[in-house]
């Protein structure tokens, strides 16, 4: 049986082929090499090497954020990950020339350029407007945690402190009552353990006394900027990665890096954010914002919805609240007397007007709560039950209708939104930062989000198409 084999090593060629030839015209590198070229690092702010810096390497920003671009949509993050990478990838050395920067050139690279990449960002995404490949009709928004690069046993708050430091006081007390049975060499490696636990139990308290002055309820120790989320079953130190998706065909509009462990106080930010990019360059058109139930915060909706804007998202109904009789949901309310009617047919009637958080509330009382013999059932207040009503409770009520007669266009939130998230974890990897910081993971998202935008367009358009669009910008 014969077999197929490649050519001899050592044989030499008389027909040498140029790195053009090893690459496919419709390799995604050539997506890549196009849209850095049309692109001018100079108004997106890149940094310039300066030649006044001695020992810096003088490479072109250009192709050094090709290879960053390249090896992120090739599942490669790391700065010692692309330096080996540049020096074996025929890929890397037809799209830069062979160039080979260190790890350390690469790093410095991407710190020194943090915010211009959320401006590359921005200007691939008004490159896809501009191409119709982002109409802005239908938008879903949704965040996701990704692990910070900070361990476990790096993040504190007083429970798990409290739970070290008993730990540490009992192994004390433990070691003192068998010190004196001991030798004299036993002795002495008792003693080293006794003090390796009172430094523990100082750092600890340092920690504590930290926690408390800065009035903080927990922190991460090698990530400052972390915190302490529910991720995959368990809680770990992570960040929030918002996102806001077209439904077009599933490309990211924007994104933003949030600590917060949920989703309330994010609405209006990445309404806000997609809104900016959606209508650049175009008159006010309408967009359609949905999103779960986790973003509900009935002041941030009203003032993200407009004649432009429309908000679809369902209020959050717990269980336990779907059972209790006089949960607030129970109670009527009646606009031509401006009365909520009880379940038990008791008058809850206006009381007075206040602010809280620079929002206008109204509050209602019951003033029959002496003779209602539900009253403990109603309310554990001593003054009867109590009604807030937010000033914009019409509006929140015919959005919540709007949600509910529009279900079928809010039940594709999951199906826009989840596509992006899956890829990035799952295809490029992007389960964990390697930077730390508010600003350098929020490039890295960047980053990755750039990735993931590029391939999906490759999947659509395809890379001669792509190419020569980019070539005729």
């Amino acid at each position: 049986m014969s077999y197929l084999v490649g050519e001899n090593r050592y044989q030499s060629s008389f027909a040498p082929q140029s790195l053009d030839d090893l690459i496919d015209e419709n390799n995604p590198v050539r997506v890549i090499d196009a849209f850095v070229n049309s692109v001018d690092l100079n108004d997106i702010e890149f940094k310039v090497y300066q030649e006044t810096n001695r020992g810096q390497r003088p490479y072109r920003r250009d192709d050094l954020l090709k290879i960053v671009l390249y090896s992120y949509m090739n599942k490669i993050r790391s700065s010692r990950g692309i330096e080996q990478e540049s020096k074996r990838n025929i890929e890397l050395m037809w799209l830069t020339g062979g160039i080979t920067p260190d790890h350390g050139t690469i790093s410095g690279f991407i710190k020194e350029n943090k915010d211009a990449v959320k401006e590359l960002f921005k200007s691939y995404v008004l490159l896809l407007k501009g191409l119709t490949l982002i109409d802005g009709e239908l938008v879903a928004i949704d965040g996701t945690k990704i692990r910070a690069s900070n361990a476990k046993n790096k993040h504190f708050n007083q429970n798990k402190i409290n739970i070290k430091l008993d730990y540490y006081e009992k192994k004390i007390t433990e070691y003192l009552d068998k010190i004196d049975e001991l030798g004299n060499d036993a002795t002495v490696k008792v003693e080293k353990k006794l003090s390796k636990y009172k430094d523990r139990i100082d750092r600890l308290k340092n920690i504590e006394r930290e926690l408390k002055e800065e009035k903080k309820t927990q922190v991460c120790l090698t990530d400052l900027d972390a915190k302490s989320m529910r991720n995959n079953g368990s809680f770990e130190p992570c960040f929030n990665v918002q996102t806001a998706v077209d439904s077009k065909h599933k490309l990211i509009v924007t994104y933003d890096v949030v600590n917060d462990a949920n989703d309330q106080a994010q609405l209006k930010n990445m309404v806000d954010r997609a809104k900016q990019v959606l209508q650049e360059g175009k008159g006010k058109e309408k967009t359609t914002f949905v999103l779960d139930t986790g973003y509900y915060n009935q002041h941030q909706i009203v003032e993200s919805s407009n004649e432009n804007t429309e908000i679809l998202i369902k209020k959050r109904i717990k269980e336990a609240d779907k059972i209790k009789p006089y949960d607030i949901e129970k109670f009527k309310y009646n606009s031509e007397t401006d009365t909520y009617i009880c379940p038990d047919g008791y008058v809850v009637s206006f009381h007075s007007k206040f602010k809280k958080d620079g929002h206008s509330l109204k509050k209602y009382k019951c003033h029959d709560y002496e003779n209602c013999k539900n009253r403990f059932r109603c309310t554990t207040s001593k003054a009867g039950r109590s009604i807030n009503r937010p000033s914009a409770y019409n509006e929140l009520a015919q959005i919540e209708k709007n949600t509910f007669e529009k279900n079928d266009v809010y039940k594709k939130r999951s199906q826009i939104v989840e596509h992006p998230f899956g890829t990035i974890k799952r295809h490029l990897g992007f389960t964990h930062f390697y930077r730390r910081g508010f600003r350098s993971v929020s490039c890295e998202t960047g980053l990755i989000l750039i990735a993931y935008n590029i391939k999906r367009t490759i999947n659509i358009l395809g890379v001669k198409k792509i190419v020569a669009l980019l070539r005729a910008i």
